[in-house]
């Protein structure tokens, strides 16, 4: 009998260090998750920051764009009405030489009704 109790205390000396080991990974797991799971909030936050970041970044870039829309349309309509305007002395040069081309032409009949 005595080796019956030698050989129980020793399985129940054997499972208490099982039990303790056992404590003592269940505790370290439970830091481990905690641990993990702090990072994991972090990235979290990380990437709300970002995709903030990339939602101001891109509403800022396109009003950029609109405001260089803006300026190119209104260059656009000063180069044409810079354009509008030679046009239109151009063709007054062209009509006054005309009118000198006649008017140099018919110098003889001219000189003719007044002489």
């Amino acid at each position: 009998m005595s080796t019956e109790n030698d050989l129980v205390n020793n399985l129940a000396a054997r499972f208490d260090t099982a039990i303790a080991k056992l404590s003592e990974v269940s505790i370290s797991m439970d830091k481990m998750l905690a641990v993990h799971e702090t990072r994991l909030e972090q990235q979290e936050r990380q990437t709300e920051i970002i995709h903030d970041r990339i939602g101001d970044f891109k509403k800022e870039m396109m009003d950029e764009l609109k405001d260089l829309r803006n300026e190119n349309k209104m260059a656009h309509q000063e180069v044409g009405e810079r354009l509008s305007r030679l046009e239109k002395w151009r063709w007054m040069v062209v009509g006054a030489s005309v009118v000198f081309g006649f008017l140099v032409a018919q110098m003889q009949v001219f000189s003719k009704i007044f002489s």
